[in-house]
């Protein structure tokens, strides 16, 4: 029994007539004939009945063709599967961490031939479905995740030099009350969380003098003592400024970031390979 003649049973059992079937695969209409005649044959029994030029399926031919059309459909599955290209594009949905991000994905792809990362910075996570990765800080809810911690980034008070408490080799977030801050518009999360932080531990709300959602606004400003900023570290020295000192705080509370990805998700083999690239990324950081 080849393959060839349950494509052609397959066929004559869904048109009904060995005319169109030999239309359809381009050979003369005897060979069908002759084709669907010699499966019969070594199957011994009759597959349609035959109604002048129409052909019917008969029991037994309705009963094979069940399962000749699932095993070629699963043939055909396969075959796909072999024929279909490679995906090799990493889909990165960046919540948290974007300056980090940048570094790691250009290291990855200085590393890594032919393939292609795709990486969208937002704010929220309505949209990260479609996406491999997502870069993240942990949630109380993590249902149909799972995720690895990258890192604890410290929060730090980073000071002008030219300000007095640049001297110290360690400060109170308490030690900060009177002083103006230069921070990040709320509309960033990190805004949200050091304000967070001088509240219930420091026990005032900074007295922001400039805000802004450019990084370099915010250093520079720094830099002319217009006020005094909380950072997390580990992204601080990923670009330290000139006139600037990194200050350590008693009260220690940190940025976490984790990678995180669909649970039911199965990843390709690019992926795997970009998830644990990330995870030796980090350490050495």
């Amino acid at each position: 029994m080849e393959l060839l003649q349950l494509r052609y049973f397959k066929d004559a059992a869904e048109l009904e007539n060995f005319s169109m079937v030999a239309k359809k695969n381009m050979v003369p209409q005897p060979s069908i004939s002759k084709t669907i005649g010699k499966l019969e044959d070594e199957l011994g029994v009759l597959l349609f009945d035959r109604q002048g030029k129409r052909i019917v399926l008969n029991d037994n031919g309705k009963f094979f063709y069940d399962k000749v059309s699932t095993a070629l459909n699963n043939i055909d599955s396969g075959i796909e599967h072999f024929k279909a290209p490679v995906h090799k594009d990493i889909k990165i949905y960046t919540q948290a961490g974007s300056r980090f991000v940048s570094l790691l994905t250009a290291d990855f792809l200085y590393s890594t031939r032919d393939i292609f990362i795709s990486s969208v910075n937002q704010l929220s996570l309505d949209n990260k479905n479609g996406y491999d990765f997502t870069f993240m800080q942990p949630q109380k809810d993590m249902n149909g995740l799972k995720y690895e911690k990258l890192m604890d980034d410290p929060i730090v008070a980073v000071i002008s030099t030219k300000n007095p408490l640049s001297s110290s080799s360690l400060l109170s977030i308490k030690d900060l009350r009177d002083e103006q801050f230069v921070a990040y518009y709320r509309s960033i999360n990190l805004r949200d969380f050091t304000d967070d932080f001088c509240k219930n531990v420091g026990g005032f709300v900074p007295n922001v003098a400039f805000e802004s959602h450019d990084y370099s606004s915010i250093r520079y400003m720094i830099s002319k003592n217009k006020g005094i900023g909380l950072m997390p570290e580990k992204f601080f020295r990923l670009q330290p400024y000139p006139n600037i000192k990194i200050v350590p705080l008693k009260e220690q509370v940190f940025r976490t970031l984790v990678i995180a990805w669909d649970e039911n998700t199965s990843l390709s083999k690019q992926a795997i390979n970009f998830l644990q690239f990330t995870k030796n990324w980090f350490e050495n950081i």
